[in-house]
């Protein structure tokens, strides 16, 4: 479904808006989610509208979704809070001096929602939002063992940047989503840049028990692509072999990330047909027995 700014106001508890930045509450049912957004201004039409770009496709909408997951699991982006992204450089660059319309605000508090939607299911029969309470495996492991060590975010945020970068160019929409993660803690994508790449050593003191959950995010954002070619395969291997995550440990959570992922674009879409289904698996490096199998695993889930 569409999901609008009148379709959700039921469920908005607080929006506070502090220059570009917008931070909400939710409430669906009896509980309440916090969720954050900042506005961007597309200057190419002389208008105030948000950008759509990437974010209003599945692409985006995938984003945004996985960037909601790393948000909650890292409580509250990688290092730092909401308010630390007022920092971020495209933004600092896309609405300096500018004031914004009723609908850029709207757009914006719309945009909040949907990143915790991971966590929500639309009921057609009430016609309302209702909390998801039957997780994948891949939630359940992530929600599991949160990571909390500064080190830990910082390395993954490092993980994140390098895996966007192995095909050898980091695109615009690929710094804005990277850059929702940064706060004044990680250092601005700028200084993450001129990091020299990981090394074994400091790959191997992720703590211990975040490692499977590192691997699995960067896996996550990885296929959230839809370009999951040899590049970024490389690159995840070459993460997990320097924690020490044996090979088929590796595939066993890439499997994860992988049904995680096919799940998200399922529940986007409503109905996927076999064919649909086949070639989401291909772009994102899955046996297509796997995906359907992943297809009935989540019918099996929502029916119950």
């Amino acid at each position: 479904m569409q999901i609008t700014y009148d379709s959700i106001k039921p469920y908005i508890l607080e929006e506070h808006f502090d220059n570009s930045n917008v931070i909400c509450k939710f409430k669906v049912e009896n509980e309440v989610y916090d969720s954050n957004s900042y506005i961007k201004v597309d200057y190419k039409d002389g208008t105030h509208n948000i950008k759509n770009m990437a974010r209003s496709s599945v692409l985006g909408r995938l984003r945004s979704t996985v960037t909601s997951l790393i948000y909650k699991v890292t409580g509250g982006g990688l290092v730092g809070n909401i308010a630390s992204m007022a920092t971020s450089e495209t933004m600092r660059q896309n609405v300096s001096n500018t004031s914004y319309s009723r609908k850029d605000k709207e757009n914006a508090v719309v945009e909040a929602f949907q990143k915790i939607t991971h966590n929500l299911y639309f009921d057609e029969e009430t016609k309302k939002w209702k909390i998801a309470r039957k997780f994948s495996e891949f939630e359940r492991r992530i929600k599991a063992n949160p990571i909390a060590k500064a080190y830990d975010k910082k390395t993954l945020a490092r993980m994140l940047l390098e895996m966007s970068r192995a095909d050898g160019q980091l695109e615009a929409d690929e710094k804005e989503f990277l850059e929702e993660f940064l706060s004044a803690e990680t250092g601005t994508l700028s200084e993450l840049m001129r990091r020299p790449a990981l090394s074994q050593v400091e790959c191997e003191e992720v703590t211990k028990e975040a490692k499977e959950n590192v691997f699995m995010i960067v896996a996550a954002c990885a296929i959230a692509d839809h370009d999951f070619e040899a590049p970024e395969k490389a690159k995840l291997t070459e993460f997990g072999t320097m924690m020490g995550i044996i090979p088929d440990k590796q595939n066993e959570l890439l499997r994860l990330a992988q049904d995680y992922t096919i799940e998200l674009v399922i529940r986007d879409s409503k109905e996927m047909s076999r064919d649909q289904l086949y070639a989401f698996a291909d772009k994102i490096g899955m046996e297509r027995g796997e995906a359907e199998r992943a297809q009935v695993r989540f019918s099996k889930r929502i029916d119950g």
